[in-house]
Formats: structure tokens, sequence, C-alpha cells
């Protein structure tokens, strides 16, 4: 069943199996090549039932190695033929399991937020170090060209986004949902000098964001704070959030933008950047959410606008980054290599080998999986923004 599976799978690229008692399979027949091997009995049976999540734990544990070509290649191929996979009957029925399991999960409590969250972020800050730009910007960059560096094209995210936020008044006040390691909160300050309030569910980030304001001496213009976007009650005449939507849930959309309005002030903004997908909403990938991001969810752009429809926002501007996100992980890949023996030494092999597959699994998933970055420009009245849009580009 294994072996035809991937028979009716595998349409582009030719990928070889080495099976645990030395026999060699082809499937594919042209287009990049990899030859894996399966170390274990089991690992056919595994990955035939679940390969979202058997795939990426048998290479973590060693029970699958890449014998020639690479764990890129591998990927690259397995992701351009992800499509095909849903054309087999079982699979078919598993998706509506899957979507059963959805609707039956519990919600993204304030109390699970915060273990998520402290899963993949309060690891040890000096990983970070090794791969992010120099700003520790942790999401997508945005890159006018390919020759830009990653550090420039993360210092053009936050330009391009504090447009966005059109901050055109002294004394304004503007909330960072997610704040991160601090660098867009800091940087608004910076560029407007807005009241900025920084919020976040991890400690780590919490520590370093205050130190960063402190040795910037933004104190007086910047406060993070250890807090859930549920728990704020005061108004805002700005609002942003970067890269936290996607540990929102799609059960909590109605609360996120419900929250958002009654803390947006009448003529405020918001500005929404986050991972979407172009499909309709089915299911984070397994392994995804098991090992890197718990509780993680990437939202259809219908999720998302039926939210803002029920609360009556204004959606004023939608930007689509294609292929963005997948050049800011192909740096950050790099970078993680170039630093794969200092990050083993800190943590373990078995975390660089995880971390591999999860940043190479995320860029392939917008060069062939359907996925990509959205900002969305809200509000709640028709003309709390400019005619035109620009004073984006100006």
């Amino acid at each position: 069943m294994f072996l035809n599976f991937l028979r009716k799978t595998i349409k582009y690229g030719k990928i070889e199996i080495i099976d645990y008692d030395k026999k060699r399979y082809v499937f594919g027949s042209s287009g990049e090549f990899c030859s894996i091997r399966l170390h274990k009995k089991n690992i056919k049976k595994k990955i035939f039932i679940n390969p979202e999540l058997y795939v990426g734990e048998s290479y973590v544990e060693g029970d699958l190695t890449i014998e020639e070509g690479s764990l890129e290649i591998f990927i690259s191929i397995i992701t351009k033929n992800y499509k095909n996979f849903d054309k087999i009957i079982y699979r078919k029925i598993l998706r509506i399991f899957k979507r059963i399991l959805k609707l039956l999960n519990k919600k993204n409590l304030i109390g699970t937020s915060i273990k998520n969250v402290a899963h993949h972020y309060d690891i040890n800050e000096e990983i970070y170090k090794l791969f992010l730009d120099k700003d520790m910007q942790y999401s997508c960059a945005y890159f006018h060209n390919d020759n830009i560096s990653l550090d420039q094209a993360q210092i053009d995210k936050k330009h391009h986004l504090i447009k966005k936020l059109n901050i055109n008044k002294k004394n304004m006040k503007v909330l960072d949902i997610g704040s991160g390691w601090g660098g867009m909160a800091l940087q608004i300050a910076k560029d407007t000098g807005a009241y900025v309030t920084g919020i976040t569910l991890s400690k780590n980030q919490l520590e370093t964001s205050r130190k960063r304001a402190k040795n910037n001496n933004l104190n007086s213009l910047v406060n993070f704070e250890l807090e859930d976007y549920r728990n704020i009650n005061e108004k805002f005449d700005r609002i942003i959030s970067i890269g936290m939507f996607e540990h929102v849930g799609a059960q909590q959309y109605d609360v996120f933008f419900k929250k958002i309005k009654e803390i947006l002030t009448d003529d405020g903004v918001m500005v929404l950047h986050s991972i979407g997908q172009k499909y309709k909403p089915q299911e984070t990938n397994s392994w995804i959410r098991k090992y890197i991001f718990p509780g993680g969810y990437i939202p259809s752009l219908s999720e998302v606008l039926s939210a803002t429809e029920k609360e009556g926002l204004w959606v004023n501007d939608l930007e689509i980054l294609r292929l963005h996100y997948a050049e800011t992980l192909k740096h950050w890949h790099k970078n993680f290599n170039n630093n794969r023996e200092k990050i083993s030494q800190i943590l373990s092999e078995k975390f660089c080998r995880m971390w591999e597959f999860y940043l190479l699994l995320s860029e392939y998933s917008f060069r062939n999986m359907g996925n990509f970055v959205f900002q969305m420009q809200i509000s709640k009245n028709l003309g709390s923004l400019p005619f035109t849009r620009n004073y984006v580009y100006n």
C-alpha cells in the first residue's frame, strides 16, 4: 500500500527509497533527484498513515536519512507533489476526519497560549541570535529585490508597516500585539515619537525587550508587558500585530477582532501581518503543530474576512507577499547552517535536525504549497485613512 501510494503521488521529481532490508524502489521519472534510506521496518506504515507527521519525525530521529541529494531537494520534491496526496481516497477520508477534530479542538485559552509560546520562544535565546537578523525580527522580511541583505529587508519591512499605520499626529498611542524582542515597537517610537505598548507571552522576549528599551533611552516612549491581548482594555490610536495571528487559533478569530474593535479609537487603524494560505480552511501540518508551534494555525483569507465582517470593520488595504517569506527563510536556513556547530553545542544535534527540517519545510510551503503573507489594514470608520495609498510609498 505504501509503495502504491508513492507511485500515484510522485509525479514531479525522482525519489529512490532504500528499505531497511536494502531493497531499492524508484518513484517518479524526471526533475530533481534524491535517495533516502529507511532504517526501521515500521517506517513505511507510519508514513503511509500520516506522512505529514512521520516524515519529519523519522528524519529527526535518524530513522530516515538522505543518501544522495539533500534534505532541501527531498522537501522540494514532496512539497511539489503534495496536492497529489489528497487525490487518494483514504486521504480524502482523513481530511474529513481532521476537519471534525478541528471543530472539537479546545479553544486556545490564555493558559494554553502561554504554554504554547514558551515551547517555542523561551528556548535559549542565543539560538535566535545565530540565525536571525541583527534586530531579531522573527517574521517575514520585505525584499525590494534579490540583492538585498536580510538585515536591510527587515529594516524595510518595519518602515513599510509603520507607513501603513499612518501615525500622523503627536502623542498617538500604539499597541504592538506579540511584540517579540521589541524591535518593531522601538522602531515605531524612534521614527514617529508615538507612545508604544508592546505585549508578549514570552518571559525571555519581555526581558530582552525591556533591556533594549533602556539601552536605547526609549523607556519614556516604550513599555513592554507580559500580557494576553484579551486582557487589554485601554484604547489605542494604532494597533499592529506581526507574526502573532498564526497563534490565535481559528476558534478565537471572532474574539480577536471583537477585542480590536473594542480597544481601537474611532478613527484608529490596525495593521495585521500574518501568514495565510490560498486554499480553503485546512489543518496546519501535524509535525509543525506537534514539535514547533503547538496551537499554531494558518488561516485562509475567507476565515479572516468573515471575522472582520462580523464586527463591521473596514478592510482598507490588503497586500499579499507571495515569496518574501520564502526568501526570508532561505536566509535563516543559511545562517542556521553556518552556525550549526555552535547551535548543536548549545542544545543538541537532534535539535539541529528538527529545526533544519522546520526551516526548509516552511520555506517550501511558500514556494510550493500555497502559503503567503498578508498585510491587512483595518479601521472602524471609512474616513480614518487618506483617499489614496500614496502615503505608504512616498
